[in-house]
């Protein structure tokens, strides 16, 4: 194991740290990555953590580029699966979920509120009133971040929900409130064919609506096992 440096995120709401190894030619990211081998189930391959803008360098011990094609005994946490896979994996999840929660930028504390939303070719489309918190936050601060998540089976009664097959989507990218009418109407008729409801022409007067221009997504499906190596399903909508 060697030590090459320490990384932070920039870009998340939560302002994390990590400890950067290196094991059998891979990189590997962790809060406490230093204490390898004690701690193999905090580790993370840092390809997972390779989105734009996300992390930079706090402290680089060993200048080196990552080899992420060598093979090692060793696993990270994350096996990421990127191009059509991942997006017909995106699709699928989303087909299933009909509400997520938005996380916005808030002076103290990060802001979240469940909504309704629809997808199309990279953008969600949501709505709210003409005045409230959301609005203000968005005019101060477009990056934000929206979740949706569920089990992928009904859970039985005299089970718990975490000990079952879930699913989530992590969305990254800007919001904004439309002002163009012919995309207003288009959102509004995507949502209304997302949720089965009538098409009322003129709707989008009543409301706002809202934008989310995706920059990445990630999605991961399956138990948390510790000592498994999952798949995490990664989106570029910026290539």
């Amino acid at each position: 194991m060697t030590k090459i440096g320490k990384i932070r995120t920039i870009a998340s709401i939560i302002k994390k740290e990590y400890e950067v190894i290196e094991i059998e030619g891979k990189m590997f990211a962790g809060k406490d990555a230093f204490l390898f081998p004690d701690n193999r189930e905090d580790l993370r391959c840092l390809e997972c953590l390779l989105i734009p803008d996300e992390w930079e360098w706090t402290e680089r011990y060993i200048i080196k580029n990552a080899d992420y094609g060598k093979s090692g005994d060793y696993k990270g946490k994350y096996l990421a699966v990127k191009g059509q896979e991942a997006i017909d994996k995106l699709e699928e999840v989303l087909s299933r979920h009909e509400t997520g929660v938005l996380s916005l930028f808030d002076e103290k504390y990060p802001y979240t509120i469940p909504v309704n939303h629809a997808y199309k070719d990279g953008k969600l489309y949501l709505h709210c009133g003409k005045i409230g918190k959301k609005l203000t936050l968005i005019r101060k601060n477009p990056n934000a971040c929206y979740c949706l998540y569920g089990n992928t089976e009904d859970v039985p009664k005299g089970v718990r929900s975490c000990h079952l097959e879930y699913e989530s989507v992590l969305f990254y990218g800007q919001i904004r409130i439309s002002d163009n009418p012919a995309e207003k109407e288009e959102a509004i008729l995507e949502l209304t064919n997302h949720y089965g409801t009538p098409y009322q022409h003129g709707f989008a007067d009543m409301i706002e609506i809202l934008v989310f221009d995706v920059d990445h997504a990630t999605v991961r499906t399956g138990r948390f096992k510790p000592r498994s190596e999952r798949k995490i399903y990664y989106i570029d909508f910026s290539e």
